[in-house]
């Protein structure tokens, strides 16, 4: 079960990115909570977690200069939907 901290953590982060991926096209926030959930994606090496990162870095690419509309909805849509599975895959192995 996950902690009260890392739920508060998780709920921060996915706000931040919400609010980044409306301004722009990338999540660049430099906070605690965001600066944590970014550094899971430094597990890249794990085989269970690169395809999850590359997936996360190509929706990022697709976002990039993309206007408002049905298909920027998806795509960000997809963005979350990756990375909490790239959280919930990196709990497992905690």
């Amino acid at each position: 079960m996950e902690s009260q901290t890392a739920t508060q953590m998780r709920a921060t982060a996915n706000d931040h990115m919400r609010r980044d991926l409306a301004a722009g096209s990338k999540w660049v926030c430099g906070c605690d909570s965001c600066r944590e959930m970014r550094s899971l994606t430094g597990l890249e090496k794990m085989l269970d977690v690169w395809p999850l990162v590359r997936q996360i870095r190509e929706v990022e690419n697709q976002l990039e200069g993309l206007g408002e509309g049905s298909e920027r909805h998806r795509l960000v849509e997809q963005y979350f939907k990756l990375y909490d599975r790239l959280a919930d895959v990196v709990a497992k192995r905690a």
